[in-house]
């Protein structure tokens, strides 16, 4: 039996399942490159997109519960009930994701090599991600936390690069190792009471039990995010992948352990645990440092943004593991706008390896001939720095000013973190910008990015410029 209050999370949670179910019947159009499912893939993304606008819409007035709860009776013996619902955090954080996965798609568009799998096994991600972050309960929760890592699995498998088979070995171990804490962990949990994600805290466990389940989780969460010693394998994977959807898709796997943090703590997380949450601060901030000085010191553009991405998803975590909830709403506003960033920065700069690789040409002064390459890039990197050009910006401050608060000198190395990686990517935009010669006359030019890709980058720079403006944009 479903029980629902609204229409919203059944169609979010189904429509990316019902594009993959449509992918695996269609066929092949030779002549067409694959267009016709790329097509499709971009039209369920677009509208998903647009019901995810109109269910921002709906709670926009809420107090921040959790709201469109749905319950679906599995099973009786043992009794589980599967959960879902929403909140503005959960949907800033959908609808992100689905504005990053649109970005990839249009990344690929002139990428042919098994377009289709790529597509499926992107929308099945798509699908397994946005449940994950709907579930409220314990056995939807694990179900579609390790449900996703499937299609990542197989794509990066299939159209992973350098030492393929060293990156899926590390892939599987250490995934597997936060699976089997979790399920230790939530079984425990769903044999005291089938607790949905609001009423964890609620678990009456002995000390040395109360522990080890809450210890179980810090792992199985940690494992998905660059922090030490998990962040070998993270940037094992995003360094050596080339094509942008990959890229972006694997860069969205951490956001699932920062999510799953911020939803079990702390204001849940026992008195016991207190100590080891100052161990771990003090582990996060010195892998910030450390991933902050070898992205500044590596030419290799992908390893710069990777080192960005891995210093701010360490940012966030630290940002969720404050003894307060006030500050839940600024992270998801921040998120949304950092994803997209993220997302838009990574097509733009797989065009233009792209073209350095056909065309030869070297690395400096490649922007200064395509000029909306140039504009776009720009745009998105000061974005990213924290210029205020997105909802980046304020919300950001918030954040740091809650940590600053907590902790002076833990806060300064934590900014000197987010200035090493923010120069990093000014550093490699100095790079394109700025030849170290004069071009010749018969130089091979690069091809800038299309008119209709600029249009769309144009709408997304909009969209950023709206969040910074208001952050309740789709208030209307």
């Amino acid at each position: 039996m479903i029980e629902q209050t609204n229409i919203f999370l059944p169609l979010i949670m189904s429509i990316p399942l019902l594009g993959v179910l449509f992918a695996l019947i269609s066929k092949d159009n030779a002549e067409a490159k694959g267009n016709n499912i790329l097509s499709l893939g971009m039209l369920v993304t677009l509208t998903n997109l647009l019901i995810i606008f109109f269910a921002l819409r709906a709670v926009a007035g809420g107090e921040g519960d959790i709201q469109f709860v749905s319950n679906i009776n599995w099973l009786s013996t043992p009794k589980i009930e599967f959960v879902f619902g929403a909140d503005i955090f959960s949907l800033l954080l959908i609808a992100a994701v689905h504005c990053a996965v649109l970005l990839g798609l249009i990344g690929i568009r002139n990428n042919t090599y098994r377009q289709k799998t790529l597509i499926i096994f992107a929308l099945l991600f798509l699908s397994m991600i946005t449940n994950y972050l709907l579930s409220y309960d314990l056995f939807s929760f694990y179900i579609f936390f390790e449900a996703m890592l499937l299609p990542l699995f197989m794509l990066v498998g299939i159209f992973g690069n350098i030492k393929k088979q060293d990156i899926l070995y590390r892939f599987f171990l250490y995934n597997l190792l936060g699976a089997v804490f979790l399920f230790i962990a939530l079984c425990i949990l769903f044999n005291q009471q089938n607790f949905n994600i609001q009423n964890i805290g609620n678990a009456h466990l002995i000390p040395k039990l109360q522990f080890f389940v809450w210890g179980a989780i810090f792992v199985a969460f940690l494992s998905r995010i660059p922090v030490w010693p998990f962040h070998y394998w993270i940037s094992s994977i995003n360094t050596n992948l080339s094509n942008p959807l990959v890229f972006i898709i694997a860069n969205l796997l951490p956001l699932t352990g920062v999510y799953g943090l911020i939803r079990f703590f702390p204001l849940t997380a026992p008195s016991i645990m207190t100590p080891y949450l100052v161990a771990l601060e003090i582990i996060s901030i010195i892998t910030m440092l450390v991933i902050a000085l070898i992205g500044f010191s590596n030419r290799d553009v992908r390893y710069k943004l990777f080192s960005y991405s891995s210093v701010y998803y360490i940012f966030y975590l630290l940002g969720a593991l404050l003894p307060t909830d006030t500050l839940l709403e600024n992270i998801g506003f921040s998120l949304f706008a950092w994803i997209i960033v993220v997302a838009a920065i990574e097509i733009i700069l797989s065009h233009i390896e792209k073209e350095k690789q056909c065309n030869g040409l070297m690395e400096c002064g490649i922007l200064c001939n395509i000029k909306r390459s140039s504009f776009a890039l720009s745009f998105f990197i000061l974005a990213a720095v924290g210029l205020p050009l997105s909802s980046i910006f304020l919300n950001n401050m918030l954040i740091f000013a809650g940590l600053l608060k907590f902790n002076l000198k833990m806060s300064i190395f934590i900014l000197l973190a987010i200035v090493l990686s923010s120069l990093s990517l000014l550093q490699h935009l100095f790079y394109l910008r700025y030849p170290q010669t004069e071009p010749q006359e018969n130089a091979v030019c690069a091809q800038d990015i299309s008119a209709s890709v600029f249009v769309f980058l144009m709408l997304v720079i909009i969209l950023l410029l709206a969040t910074f403006i208001n952050p309740f944009w789709y208030m209307g």
